[in-house]
């Protein structure tokens, strides 16, 4: 699904680029380039077809023409590909079947669904049973502030309450303070595990909202390596 979109975009974009090489050559000028290698220096000619393959040396002062011609070549080159590529996506796509093997599972009746195990979820079926999974969060301290998002979970700040509504108004699937285990920490509890639906994939989002203390900053690096030693990356 993810290659049918790329190529849709690919398509776009060349199409684009056949537009404007078209426009370009149409205000080309005749003839073609060649040029010849004398010493340190190179001649520039330019061959015209009308005149029987004629051949005209172009003077320093005419390199814009040069330019031409040779800008001239690579577009023509370029479109060539271009049209080349399209042929291709749009063979790929006049071949490719009204639903993919990982969509047939959403088309089939309620009835069948129940009794097949699919080799890939509907995207409504997955976040349902990401976001159902139990699990025992971080416990809060007495005489802690209480904050509360627009779902009515508790968070510890104000920041955080921040990132968790904005996270459930844009309908990204999050869990709060989720337990991690970390190999060289134990267990850990990133503020917020996210949801990348169309990857399938997690990523652990730690606000650090206070790194101008040092203790807290030095903690936070510590944990930051230990992420790190464990295969999660900061960007990844």
């Amino acid at each position: 699904m993810q290659l049918r979109e790329q190529l849709e975009k690919r398509r776009e974009y060349l199409l684009k680029v056949k537009r404007e090489k078209e426009k370009a050559l149409s205000e080309a000028p005749q003839g073609t380039l060649h040029f010849m290698k004398q010493g340190e220096n190179v001649r520039y000619y330019k061959r015209d077809i009308a005149n029987h393959e004629e051949s005209i040396y172009i003077r320093n002062g005419n390199v814009i023409l040069a330019q031409k011609l040779a800008q001239k070549d690579y577009d023509e080159k370029v479109l060539r590909s271009v049209d080349k590529e399209l042929m291709s996506i749009n063979k790929y796509f006049y071949h490719y079947p009204n639903n993919c093997a990982e969509e047939i599972y959403s088309v089939l009746h309620k009835g069948r669904q129940k009794l097949i195990t699919p080799i890939y979820k509907p995207d409504n079926e997955y976040i349902s049973e990401w976001e159902n999974v139990k699990y025992q969060g971080k416990e809060f301290e007495e005489n802690m502030p209480e904050y509360f998002t627009i779902k009515g979970e508790r968070v510890r700040s104000k920041s955080e309450i921040i990132i968790a509504n904005m996270l459930y108004q844009e309908g990204i699937p999050y869990r709060y303070e989720s337990p991690l285990y970390l190999k060289g920490m134990g267990e850990v509890y990133p503020d917020f595990t996210v949801l990348n639906v169309r990857l399938r994939k997690e990523i652990y989002w730690e606000h650090l909202g206070m790194m101008d203390d040092v203790k807290y900053a030095e903690k936070a690096i510590k944990k930051i390596n230990c992420y790190m030693q464990n295969g999660y990356f900061p960007g990844e």
